[in-house]
């Protein structure tokens, strides 16, 4: 991966340590630690000024919670990657944020291996963000070898896995915010890759798939997913689903699962 000097983050947590800890391991990295806030208030408006590519969120916040506060983020700045931090161990909220579009976690106590392996990541997302936001679009000059059509209610996970799919040469025609209208761009556009989030509203993932797969059988469709249930991933293959990806996106694994399942 290119060097990070560009990325800009803002960590916002009410420990003054781990304010310390972060901000210390992320300028040694490259990194350009842009601001901190011991809390969430202004936290929108502060957003605004520092214009983060990345935000190191606490989940405990004093008045509010980072789960709270990722929903707005992402609502008002769909483009900005946030990492939550939590000394909880309870997958639903791990779940509950990576539905709202958390980009990755961190577990307190942490080390400095796993803050810089968390980072390196969803930097190496917004990388393939930032270049495919610009207006000629290097990606965009590779032979197309499929086409693809996005369902999820999260606008930044849409964009995400758009962008992997670009760098890969995979053609995204369109992108739906719910399975209904998963089912009507599968249907204008006939594209050979579906990639379904399980949790939508109007229609999700799963009632979706079962339609798109009785009117296109040889479509390739993708379960998105924020928990690796069994149960889940019978349900999505009785109903069609051909491969599986998991929230939140590591752009390594999608590429793999994406690759996998055009050479089949």
């Amino acid at each position: 991966m290119q060097s990070n000097q560009k990325l800009r983050v803002l960590i916002v947590d009410d420990s003054i340590s781990v304010r310390s800890v972060l901000r210390t391991l992320l300028n040694e990295n490259g990194y350009n630690v842009v601001g901190e806030q011991g809390s969430g208030s202004k936290l929108l408006n502060s957003i605004k000024h520092l214009m983060p590519h990345i935000i190191c969120l606490d989940y405990y916040l004093p008045g509010t919670d980072g789960l709270s506060l990722l929903k707005k983020i992402q609502d008002v700045y769909p483009h900005i990657a946030v990492v939550m931090i939590t000394g909880s161990n309870d997958q639903k909220l791990e779940h509950a944020a990576a539905d709202a579009g958390s980009a990755g976690f961190l577990h307190k106590p942490f080390t400095q291996e796993q803050i810089i392996k968390a980072l390196q990541k969803v930097a190496y997302a917004q990388r393939l963000l930032l270049v495919a936001e610009k207006k000629r679009n290097p990606f965009a000059e590779k032979p197309s070898r499929a086409t693809a059509v996005v369902a999820d209610d999260s606008v930044t996970l849409r964009r995400l896995l758009s962008a992997i799919l670009a760098h890969m040469g995979v053609e995204v025609v369109a992108e739906a915010c719910d399975g209904k209208q998963a089912i009507e761009l599968v249907c204008e556009h006939r594209p050979d890759i579906v990639c379904l989030d399980y949790e939508m509203p109007v229609m999700n993932g799963l009632e979706a798939l079962k339609i798109i797969h009785k009117q296109t059988p040889t479509i390739k469709a993708v379960m998105v997913t924020s928990t690796a249930s069994r149960d889940k991933f019978i349900q999505a293959t009785q109903a069609g689903a051909k491969s599986y990806i998991l929230k939140p996106y590591h752009p390594d694994k999608v590429t793999h699962a994406i690759s996998k399942l055009l050479a089949s």
